[in-house]
């Protein structure tokens, strides 16, 4: 493991050799303290093994060396058992691990006390506790083998593999017995004790040897590498067994001596078993193996025939009891074990028969499963041959298709599908058989047992590779609801759901293609219709007769069309028709001729005869041209065109209408962005009394001028302003600029006060929020609001007079003057004289040109006059252009006028400069819109003394 912190910058090329040779160094020290405890024991197992079998030292210094090499051999071997079982996390491995570890601990204590025995010259007295010590580390290294071979989770395998251990065991021991031990030990002089005891350790070798290889084909039989290196084990045991057979059979010829070449091999077996610990681990559910085996099975009875076969052919003329006793034994143990298969292979085949007939169930719940759900399915699933023949048919084609299964079977599918449907169905069954990975699916018509006509979806499998199945597969299933609502869905959303006309989506489609496969010969156009009077309709009879309107208008227009014509309603009262392969012009004007007389006959609703006319217009595609939007947008414009001439006549699409709209979308962009950012200015026209010539008065008036188009006329922009409805911004612009300098006057000539006139439109008079604007910019500049005085149309009044009542009600409390511009060219009512707050009465100018002239006439001017003056009402004159008209005015009785003869409208600074003129003669003004009474003395003034044009 590394320690410390590595920096996160870049490493320089001097601080990454540092690091990577301290990564080598550690690497380097690891892999040496590894190979130091492998290679010591090595070397010195090498030396001692050399002195021992060339006998390079003395009796005494041998047999020392011999006790105290086999001693510290032992716990070396040990210590590396018992490190290695604390690195393992496998519980049954740790334990093999410390039994093995505890074992040659035993024997290293042994060892020490023969040893001891030998040195203190105490013959017998601690060697006879050491043997004792030999025999127990015998069973604890059974007990760690034992670990690894018996399985965990079985009583029943765990008492089979110690029998398996025992048999094996026991036909070594039969063997070693008949073929070395038994002639050694007849021939030996010992006691039987001893005899035992000495024969006890190769007996014991030879069985740990026979159990290593049990655990490792058992291993082997279970695809599993093992977890401790059972090779090593093998060969340790191996140099065990030959260290101890060699000492039992010096021993009983009274030949063995400490130091001799039989000591190298207990030697050499901790050596193995040391480097078996050292040796890197590997975990127990490493790779398995590439095919298990159950070699570990038949090994026990392997063991036992060779046995039988060795101990038969030395010992056939006679047997000696110890034979005997070992041969009953191995055959009690097979008995034994053959019971416990037996027993275990009943249970086995108890669990697999419980098991077969638990599938069986469950296979048969599970077929009458498949099969409700085959027969009750909303599809129907057929088994067709590749020729088309049915093998199988589920019970649902009775709902479904009306016939029963019995009814289909052996007949060809096809038989029931239309033409169409049969050829498409053949083919796609053709190509299905070629190809087992197709899955094809198929909108078919299909007839029904009652004999009509479903819409039904099929699926092709191809199962003929499948045993089970061996057919084509259909899974067909009925659409009809589900296409019957799909073309509903999509009537509804490309026609229009009043009329059943096409709807603006269809009709741009329908025309896009009609102008892509037009030829050159052949002229695609469009007549674009709108109702004249249809929102009166609505607003007087109520929206059922509008529908009800609409739904006749669709209906005649149906017979004014050939039939791959196209009629559309865009919307509201707006309607289109798409005329295909005409050859002249002539053919849509006949078009629109013809519906023209059908919509002349009066429409009977409600018991009412309703007349209704509509504005077509007409646009042609010209050669090359394939914009469905730009033909369409023409036919809009040319209505547009036959909707102002209000004759009834259609017109024909010219380009000037494009021109037209494109110059007045222009402006209309070029008015907002002056509206916005006030680019407007506001000149003042000034108003005299006729019997004093004083300045009482102005008319605040909006100018535009234009950086590129120059003076753009008021009745150019204030119409488009009212469209857009940019009427509202520009007209609280006029009346803020008004107040303003109203206010500024009346500071700088307080002898002199004027009325300021502001005209209102009638769309600024119907906003709810109105008055409420004129009190806020009253209060913002500072003008008493009697000087303000707010001119409007008699169509202004009477558009919506209810709510212009309360309008001129609410601003007639503030103290605000009311005046009626261009009086007498509207509807000139008495009525709304009374019900209106109206102060003042503005005599139009075209009723001030007949003053003059030699047909002059007074009549008019003077009934307004008289009017007025009956009404208490102030009355100003418009459009004084010449001295005649002056001196007319002034015999009716006219109190102010304005006009070009007293000055033109112009800047605030003109204003400011006639109010400076005027000085302290201007106390001659009106009083409260009346004239001053003066004397006679005062009337000789002349009439001449009021101003001119020349003079202002």
């Amino acid at each position: 493991m590394i320690t410390g912190r590595i920096s996160a910058k870049t490493p320089t090329a001097d601080q990454a050799t540092q690091v990577e040779f301290r990564l080598t160094g550690m690497t380097f020290r690891r892999m040496t303290s590894r190979h130091l405890m492998v290679a010591v024991p090595v070397a010195g197992y090498l030396i001692i093994s050399t002195i021992f079998v060339f006998r390079l030292a003395s009796p005494v210094a041998l047999s020392r060396l011999s006790g105290w090499s086999l001693t510290l051999a032992a716990i070396g071997a040990g210590s590396a058992c018992l490190l290695r079982s604390r690195s393992w996390p496998e519980p049954r491995t740790k334990a093999a691990w410390q039994l093995l570890g505890a074992s040659c601990y035993v024997w290293s204590g042994s060892q020490a006390l023969t040893t001891l025995d030998e040195f203190l010259l105490a013959p017998q007295v601690l060697r006879s506790i050491g043997n004792a010590g030999y025999l127990l580390a015998l069973p604890l290294t059974v007990a760690g083998l034992l670990a690894l071979a018996i399985p965990a989770n079985q009583i029943a395998s765990r008492i089979r593999a110690v029998l398996d251990g025992l048999l094996i065991g026991i036909a070594l021991l039969l063997v070693t017995w008949v073929t070395v031990l038994e002639p050694v030990a007849h021939a030996s002089a010992d006691g039987l004790i001893s005899k035992i005891v000495l024969l006890a350790y190769p007996v014991t070798d030879v069985a740990l040897i026979t159990l290593v290889a049990y655990v490792a084909l058992r291993f082997r039989a279970t695809g599993k590498r093992p977890p401790v290196p059972l090779g090593l084990f093998a060969i340790a045991l191996g140099c065990f067994a030959v260290a101890d057979s060699g000492f039992a059979y010096l021993s009983l010829l009274q030949e063995y001596s400490p130091g001799s070449a039989i000591d190298a091999g207990w030697l050499a077996g901790f050596t193995l078993l040391l480097v078996a610990a050292v040796l890197p681990a590997r975990p127990a559910e490493a790779e398995a193996l590439a095919q298990a085996r159950p070699r570990g099975i038949l090994l026990p009875y392997i063991f036992v025939v060779v046995a039988a076969i060795i101990s038969s052919v030395v010992d056939v003329d006679q047997m000696d009891p110890f034979t005997h006793w070992i041969r009953t034994a191995m055959i009690l143990l097979l008995v034994v074990r053959q019971v416990l298969t037996l027993l275990e292979n009943s249970q086995l085949t108890r669990t697999l028969e419980r098991r077969v007939d638990d599938r069986t169930v469950e296979l048969e719940l599970s077929t009458d499963r498949f099969r409700a759900l085959v027969e009750h399915s909303s599809d129907v699933i057929s088994l067709i041959r590749p020729s088309g023949d049915v093998i199988y048919q589920s019970a649902s084609s009775m709902r479904v298709f009306g016939y029963s299964s019995a009814e289909l079977l052996g007949r060809r599918f096809a038989e029931l599908l239309d033409q169409p449907s049969r050829i498409k169905f053949n083919a796609a069954v053709l190509e299905a058989a070629k190809s087992t990975s197709r899955n094809d699916a198929l909108e078919l018509r299909l007839v029904h047992g009652d004999g009509a006509w479903r819409q039904v979806e099929t699926t092709v499998t191809n199962l003929l590779d499948d045993p089970a199945v061996q057919a084509l597969v259909l899974n067909t299933r009925d659409v009809s609801e589900r296409r019957e609502l799909e073309d509903q869905l999509l009537h509804q959303a490309f026609h229009d759901s009043l009329t059943s006309l096409a709807n603006r989506a269809l009709f741009y489609d329908r025309v896009r293609h009609a102008m892509q496969r037009r030829t050159l010969n052949d002229s695609v156009g469009v007549l674009f219709l709108d109702l004249d009077g249809f929102k009166e309709v609505n607003d007087s009879l109520g929206h059922a007769c509008g529908d009800a309107l609409l739904i006749e208008v669709a209906a005649r227009l149906h017979t004014c069309v050939r039939p791959g014509d196209t009629i559309a309603r865009l919307g509201g009262d707006e309607f289109a028709i798409l005329v295909e392969g005409a050859k002249a012009t002539i053919e849509f004007v006949a078009v629109a001729e013809r519906i023209r007389s059908a919509l002349r006959a009066p429409i009977a609703l409600n018991g009412r005869s309703l007349f209704i006319q509509a504005s077509i217009g007409i646009a042609t595609a010209d050669p090359g041209t394939n914009d469905a939007d730009q033909l369409i947008r023409n036919a809009d414009l040319a209505m547009y065109r036959a909707k102002e001439l209000q004759d009834g006549e259609f017109a024909l699409y010219d380009p000037s209408m494009h021109s037209t709209l494109v110059e007045r979308l222009a402006l209309e962009a070029e008015l907002r962005l002056a509206v916005t950012h006030e680019l407007l200015a506001v000149h003042y026209q000034p108003t005299y009394t006729l019997d004093t010539g004083k300045l009482v008065g102005v008319e605040a008036l909006v100018r535009w001028n234009h950086p590129e188009r120059g003076q753009i006329p008021p009745d150019a922009f204030i119409p488009l302003a009212e469209q857009t409805g940019l009427i509202h911004e520009l007209g609280l612009f006029v009346l803020r600029e008004a107040c303003l300098q109203g206010r500024r006057w009346l500071e700088t000539s307080p002898g002199t006060p004027l009325s300021i006139g502001v005209n209102i439109s009638g769309k600024q008079l119907q906003r709810a929020g109105f008055p409420a604007e004129v009190r806020e910019v009253l209060a913002e500049s500072g003008l008493p609001p009697r000087s303000l005085v707010l001119e409007m149309t008699e169509s202004v009044l009477m558009d919506d007079t209810d709510g212009s009542a309360q309008a001129l009600a609410e601003l007639k409390e503030m103290g605000i003057r009311i005046a009626i511009d261009d009086f007498g060219t509207g509807y000139s009512s008495l009525s709304y004289l009374h019900r209106f707050p109206v102060d003042i009465l503005k005599i139009d100018r075209s009723f001030v040109e007949r003053l003059s002239g030699a047909h002059a006439e007074e009549s008019l001017v003077q009934s307004i006059v008289q009017l007025a003056q009956t009404l208490h009402l102030e009355t100003i004159a418009e459009g004084i252009e010449d001295h005649g008209q002056l001196l007319a005015l002034r015999r009716l009785g006219c109190q102010v006028a304005q006009g070009y003869h007293f000055g033109r409208p112009g800047p605030p600074d003109i204003v400011g400069q006639l109010l400076l003129d005027a000085g302290l003669d201007a106390v001659k003004v009106p009083v409260n819109g009346l004239p001053v009474q003066r004397d006679a003395a005062s009337s000789s003034q002349d009439v001449d003394s009021l101003p001119t044009a020349a003079a202002t």
